[in-house]
Formats: structure tokens, C-alpha cells, sequence
């Protein structure tokens, strides 16, 4: 399968010491990234507890001590269900279910399982290990580490969120100019095409609704503690300032409406009832548990989320850097996921071409950005284009973005859009080239 990796072309002068320099550093950090790949499938990194409760059984009933105290390294853990739809990729992170997780087929996960139950469907590859008490998988399935039956429940517990209170202030934003100080709120809304940045610290909201399009920055680390709505639509993207973590931004959601307030519906009622069952719904509507939280499509968020009482919905071919902790996960075909800053999706066999001898992903364009530039400024690129990130390293920060391309005329059009902006954060833009040319 082709990967992620760059040469130098028809590049002259001191621009090719300096790119050839950069495809030497990105090209020994994905090396370096292999390795340690490796290393988790045969060298696990479980304390000595978690070892004991594997192999030599220890709390096989449940209903005692955790296996796991920490979920730092999980990029999703569910209370009851998480669901990995077709064409999913997670670069790093491991899963976690202290009931299911079911995986679809054409899935590839660089992480470790652990659940009750798992179910793995054809032509998905696990580069992990897999710990479980009832396993279903595949015959074309692929788990490359290792599989210890039976395993301790539960996995692990999700906490708890403290109380806060909302305010009686209510914003909608739009246009692109926009902050917002730390406070206690009503509804926060983003219209379409907005941009607001938070300059960090508490936020207590009953409603945070993103629409289409519209991007909110985190400047500082910062807690939101959402009371009732978190919803995303499509194109969303929900970024860090410069020199930020993933996780400088945790989200606390409850998606229970306010003692004493009076009904409201919400103009999504219908979708919303659609993702529940008849017990879900009627547990909502008894807040039993919390309103499901939604992003839809084509969306890129960066944050740390736990909803210990509600399902959480992430729409199809969506980018999720960091954490989802809640009640049920589902997330959408053809997303990709990762634990850690860097990440990749494997490009698409299907998508390679031959131009003039040499071989390239047709719908992939590589952008090389200054260290001035900050994720807001890649997603500008990205959406200028109509493409997604798919890929990244950091020193130097190089960028892949997927296009919907099927020619390299129609690529080369997005090449040229991109530099003909003459953005100053810009270094090169590129073809994502694989190999030498054809002889």
C-alpha cells in the first residue's frame, strides 16, 4: 500500500538543499514511528497489575478494581458500545469498552483493544494487541499482536463531572473576527462560515452549536462544561492556537437540560430521536441519560471529550485528534483518528497513477508550511481546495491533503490555486510522489 513520502522533483538550487533536507527529517520520523509500531504489537506497554489480570486471570467476574486507572492512551473508551464504521483509520491510540466494540470491514488500527466483546469484519487489520472475553472475527480479518482471553472487567470507569452553572447570556456569532472570555453562558451559537476564539479558561454553557463551516479556536487551555447541546454540522473544524495540545481543550458534557427549565425544542429534535432506541429515548426524555452529541461530516476537531452519560455520534470522513470518553461511540465511515499530534491515512492503492514515468497518489497534494503557521492556517489551504488533512509531521510541518481528484491535470489545478495565493506561510506545494520514475 502506498505511503506517505515525499521526493524531491525538478527542484533546483537552494530550495532543494532545504526540501531535500525536510524529506530526510520527515522520512527518519515516520521511520522512527514504524519502529515503535512494531514495538507495541510484541512489547506491550501494560503495567504489572494489567499483566497479572491478563494472564493469570484477576478480576475475571468484573465489578472490581479497573484494569486500567489512567485512560490517557485511549482514543476512545465507551461505558457500553463503541462502532467503527467501513474504511475507518486510527493512527494511534487504543480502544476501549467495558461492554462491545464492533469494527466494520476495510478498517486499520494502530492501537490496542480491550472489551468484554469484540467483533472484527473482513479485510481489517489490527497493528495491536487484543484482549477480550468473546471474540468474533473475520477469516480475512488480520490481528498482528498478540490475543489474551479472558480479560478483567471493567476495563475501566469513566469520572465523573462536577457541578456547574450555566448563565442567562446568549451569543450568536458570525463573520470571522470574533473572542470570547471565560464565563458562565446560555447558548453559544456559530453561524455559518464563523470563527470564534476562546482565550482560555472555565466556559459554563447550556448550548454550544457549531454550524456549517464555522471554526472555533482554543488559544489557551480551556474547559467547557456543556449543561444540554453539543452539535456539530458539516465542515466544522474545532482547533488549537499555536504551541497548544490536543487535549488543552476538554470538553465536560452532561446533555441534561436544566432543573426547572421550561421545554424548548431544538430544531433537530427529529434527527436526534432517530439515534436513540425506545429505551434511550424515553431515558433521555427521564434524564437518565444525556442528549447524544453530533458532528457531521467532512468536520476536523482536536479536543478532549467525556460524556459519561451520553452516546457520541462523529459523522463520516471526519478528522478526530485526541479523545472521545463517553456512554457509546459510533464513528462515521472513512474518519480518521489519533491519540497523538502526528498522523497519517494510509493513501488509497486505487488512487496511484503514472505521469511521464513517474508514479503518484492523484488525489493527494503535499503542502510544506513555515514553523510560523498554525493548524487554523492548514485548514485554510484545505478548504480553499476542497480537501481534507489527512497527514502530518511537525518539524518540519508538512501537511497531506486529500482532493477529489482522478487526474493529474485536475491535481496540478489544485497545485497551482494553492500557490498562486502567494501565502507567505507556504514553502512548496507538491504531488505526493511514491518511488523513482519508471524506466
Amino acid at each position: 500500500m502506498p505511503k506517505f513520502k515525499y521526493k524531491a522533483k525538478k527542484i533546483t538550487g537552494e530550495e532543494t538543499e532545504g526540501f531535500r533536507e525536510a524529506v530526510d527529517r520527515f522520512e527518519l520520523a515516520r521511520d522512527l514511528r514504524q519502529v515503535k509500531n512494531k514495538k507495541q504489537i510484541f512489547f506491550p506497554l501494560l503495567s504489572f497489575a494489567t499483566i497479572s489480570a491478563l494472564i493469570f486471570g484477576g478480576n475475571l467476574l468484573g465489578g472490581g478494581k479497573p484494569l486500567f486507572d489512567s485512560l490517557d492512551n485511549f482514543v476512545l473508551f465507551a461505558q457500553e458500545e463503541i462502532k467503527i464504521e467501513q474504511g475507518v483509520q486510527i493512527s494511534s491510540g487504543d480502544l476501549g469498552s467495558n461492554g462491545e466494540i464492533d469494527i466494520q470491514k476495510d478498517v486499520i488500527i494502530n492501537g490496542n483493544l480491550f472489551a468484554d466483546k469484540i467483533s472484527i469484519d473482513k479485510n481489517t487489520t489490527i497493528n495491536g494487541n487484543v484482549s477480550f472475553n468473546k471474540l468474533k472475527t473475520h477469516k480475512e480479518a488480520q490481528i498482528l499482536g498478540t490475543q489474551t482471553k479472558p480479560v478483567s472487567l471493567p476495563i475501566a470507569n469513566l469520572p465523573e463531572i462536577p457541578e456547574f452553572q450555566i448563565g442567562t447570556q446568549d451569543f450568536k456569532f458570525q463573520e470571522q473576527d470574533n473572542t470570547l472570555s471565560a464565563g458562565s453562558y446560555r447558548n453559544i451559537i456559530l453561524e455559518k462560515d464563523s470563527r470564534l476564539t476562546l482565550i482560555g479558561g472555565i466556559y459554563n454553557l447550556r448550548k454550544l452549536e457549531l454550524k456549517e463551516n464555522s471554526t472555533l479556536i482554543f488559544s489557551a487551555p480551556t474547559t467547557l462544561n456543556i449543561q444540554f447541546k453539543l452539535k456539530g454540522q458539516q465542515k466544522v473544524s474545532i482547533l488549537p492556537g499555536p504551541n497548544l495540545k490536543l487535549t488543552d481543550l476538554s470538553i465536560n458534557y452532561l446533555g441534561i437540560k436544566p432543573k426547572k427549565e421550561v421545554k424548548i425544542e431544538e430544531d433537530d429534535e427529529a434527527e436526534i430521536n432517530g439515534l436513540l432506541d425506545e429505551k434511550e429515548r424515553k431515558d433521555c426524555k427521564d434524564g437518565k441519560i444525556g442528549r447524544p452529541v453530533v458532528f457531521d461530516k467532512n468536520s476536523f476537531l482536536n479536543f478532549k471529550l467525556l460524556a459519561p452519560k451520553a452516546n457520541v455520534h462523529i459523522g463520516e470522513a471526519t478528522t478526530l485528534r485526541g479523545q472521545i470518553l463517553s456512554r457509546k461511540i459510533k464513528i462515521g465511515k472513512n474518519s480518521i483518528l489519533s491519540r497523538e499530534e502526528v498522523f497519517e491515512k494510509e493513501s488509497d492503492p486505487l488512487k496511484v497513477v503514472e505521469d511521464q514515468g513517474i508514479k503518484l497518489i492523484v488525489n493527494e497534494i503535499i503542502v510544506i508550511f513555515t514553523d510560523e503557521a498554525v493548524l487554523s492556517d492548514v485548514q485554510d489551504v484545505a478548504r480553499l481546495v476542497g480537501g481534507r488533512i489527512t497527514g502530518s509531521i511537525e518539524k518540519p510541518p508538512i501537511y497531506k491533503i486529500e482532493v477529489d481528484t482522478n487526474t493529474t491535470g485536475e491535481l496540478m489545478n489544485f497545485i497551482n490555486q494553492i500557490k498562486n495565493t502567494n501565502n507567505p506561510l507556504i514553502i512548496n506545494v507538491i504531488p505526493n510522489i511514491i518511488g523513482e520514475p519508471i524506466l
